[in-house]
């Protein structure tokens, strides 16, 4: 399948068949995963994958009593290395200049000065996580699988449950599996609705 076919194919599906998922589209996914840029190349994605029945009922139980979740013959758990602490770096460093560029020098000290260093952590790592799980939904999609993004999770829990060390979270879960119904894909709106060329002032909307 073409990567633009199983982009426009790509729908989030929460009813899966009674049916597993081979340990070599398992490891192709997981591959895509390993694939993915980080910043600075820091490599911080760690990837569950979970296949145990009692572990996967309790991840759905911890995503708010989402059981339909524990359905899914395997659940992707997307975890981050959050030992990394911008708090601990040299005003010179380039992690932190590049960060007082994006979110402005006041917010990024402020936060910075927060006592709940992990969960600041967690925060920055936050949307790194998604990477590794697209590639991993896009790769189940040019299989004939489907799978759903789950935020809706208690980070601290999920991460109990799989026994994770202090400096490693898990941040989303990704339920993967063949779809036992599935919608047509959402409507979209079209390019001219979402880009602009050189300026906005050039907008042709």
């Amino acid at each position: 399948m073409e990567l633009i076919e199983s982009i426009r194919k790509r729908v989030s599906v929460r009813k899966f068949l009674n049916k597993s998922i081979s340990d070599e589209i398992i490891t192709e996914m997981l591959d895509a995963a390993r694939l993915v840029p980080t910043p600075g190349n820091g490599q911080g994605n760690i990837i569950g994958v979970i296949k145990d029945q009692e572990l996967k009922t309790q991840l759905a139980q911890a995503a708010g009593n989402q059981m339909w979740i524990a359905a899914a013959p395997v659940i992707f758990a997307l975890c981050a290395n959050i030992s990394g602490d911008l708090k601990d770096l040299p005003e010179d460093n380039f992690g932190l200049l590049v960060n007082y560029l994006r979110f402005g020098k006041e917010f990024t000290s402020d936060m910075n000065q927060y006592h709940d260093r992990k969960a600041m952590n967690k925060l920055f790592a936050n949307g790194g996580s998604c990477l590794p799980g697209e590639h991993i939904f896009l790769t189940a999609v040019s299989h004939g699988l489907s799978a759903c993004f789950i935020g809706y999770l208690d980070t601290e829990e999920a991460s109990i449950i799989l026994r994770l060390p202090e400096h490693i979270s898990c941040l989303f879960l990704l339920p993967v599996g063949y779809a036992a119904e599935q919608d047509d894909p959402p409507w979209k709106k079209s390019i001219e609705e979402i880009s602009f060329v050189n300026t906005w002032t050039e907008r042709n909307i």
